[in-house]
């Protein structure tokens, strides 16, 4: 009887500190998200302001300010960012979005992301995909992407001169199995295959002993702390957590310092079929130069609640030449809104009348696609489900806050050419 009374008050003991922990990580998660949008609204005003002013004259020194004010930026996002999945990753709430892309497409993207800080340091880049490398594949595009951005961000970082050389293929069965990898178990089949990428540089390089601690969080490793380079170390960590959730690998490889460093990682792909590749044309990505677009007298609405990010949004688009009518709620927006509108962007998360609300109303006043306006959700939510409760209401896009001004013309070229848009990213 003793026994059985001991057991009991285990269990229930095990169950409050289950429902306890719970809790904690609901919390966690809530406060995350909160900060998450707090944070990307002042963002969303620091970024787009400055690439405005970038478009403005200024002398050497002050553009230098401008640019670093915006990388700076830049990298806050990054962080934000960072911390919210290794938050999702740690409590296994993070899930993939897996869906068609265009591979070849991906890693071209990632070329034109890193070129413009390689040629600042003057240093070569060079992107090599095998002739056998399919050019769709099934998986997360954004998380693979930010894979190798990160990978390839380090590169950038750790090299001053010499060159940075990315590598793409499909891992032959023989190279799969990897002492350095005892739990990685690659399952062979015909609807799936093996990417293997490989991000190599001449720069810093770092000492063999400190390899094993490189996917700690926040490690901070000797080219790191002596070098005055700026980093958080949450991003390897980040990295093989994702290439984890692939059914992947990944490690790295340097003789030691000064002679540069090799990152390699494995993931599980499927594959596309022809009838998806060749839907796929149609869908808008982030390539593509639109830098010459205008869209001079453009009718556009902005509706937000928050009188900032009202300003600052308009000044993006009345810079396009958009002519631009701004609201500060859904019921002035639904009182506002004509058929010479094009473009209705609004924020999903105001008080009272919602976007979600706002697009509804939009759908049942208009009946038919050709009067009713291209409805666009601004959001600072990286949460997938925000961006499917968009779709599902019927809004044509979602772009996530902060909003620069080269992002905000892509958007509206996608927008008008295809009628959609959707951040790659996301």
């Amino acid at each position: 009887m003793r026994a059985r009374d001991q057991l009991m008050e285990q269990n229930v003991a095990l169950d409050l500190a289950r429902r306890e922990a719970e809790t904690a990580i609901r919390a966690r998660n809530d406060f995350l998200a909160v900060m998450n949008h707090e944070m990307r609204t002042p963002m969303h005003a620091i970024i787009a302001l400055s690439s405005l002013i970038q478009e403005t004259e200024l002398t050497p020194e002050q553009r230098l300010m401008v640019e670093t004010v915006l990388k700076s930026s830049n990298l806050l996002a990054t962080l934000i960012n960072d911390v919210l999945d290794l938050s999702r990753l740690e409590d296994g709430s993070l899930e993939l979005d897996i869906g068609t892309f265009n591979l070849h497409g991906m890693f071209k993207e990632v070329i034109n992301l890193i070129k413009p800080i390689a040629s600042v340091k003057k240093l070569l880049i060079s992107l090599n995909m095998a002739a056998d490398l399919p050019e769709y594949a099934v998986g997360d595009e954004r998380r693979l992407m930010q894979t190798i951005l990160n990978v390839a961000g380090n590169a950038l970082k750790f090299s001053k001169e010499g060159s940075i050389s990315i590598a793409a293929c499909i891992a032959k069965s023989d190279s799969l199995r990897d002492a350095r990898a005892p739990d990685f178990f690659p399952v062979y089949g015909a609807d799936h295959f093996y990417l293997r990428v490989q991000v190599k540089d001449t720069g810093l390089g770092i000492n063999p002993q400190d390899i094993p601690y490189l996917f700690n969080k926040f490690a901070q490793t000797q080219p790191l702390s002596s070098k005055n380079v700026n980093g958080t170390g949450l991003g390897l960590a980040i990295c093989k957590r994702f290439v984890s959730l692939m059914k992947g690998h990944i490690w790295i490889e340097s003789e030691g310092l000064g002679k540069g460093c090799t990152a390699i990682f494995i993931v599980k792909l499927g594959i596309a079929n022809q009838s998806t590749e060749s839907e796929q044309h149609f869908i808008p990505k982030l390539h593509g130069n639109h830098a010459l677009a205008t869209f001079q007298g453009l009718k556009v609405l902005v509706i937000d609640d928050n009188g900032v990010s009202r300003m600052v949004t308009k000044g993006l688009l009345v810079h396009l030449g958009c002519d631009v009518t701004v609201v500060s709620s859904g019921k002035d927006c639904l009182r506002s809104v004509t058929p010479e509108h094009k473009v209705v962007f609004m924020d999903v998360s105001m008080s009272g009348m919602e976007g979600y609300e706002v697009a509804v109303r939009l759908h049942e006043r208009f009946s038919t696609r050709h009067e009713r306006p291209l409805l666009v959700a601004l959001t600072g939510s990286t949460d997938r489900v925000t961006k499917e409760h968009c779709l599902r209401v019927g809004m044509d896009g979602v772009i996530l806050k902060p909003i620069s001004l080269e992002k905000m013309r892509i958007a509206l070229s996608e927008l008008l050419e295809h009628g959609v848009f959707s951040e790659a990213k996301w």
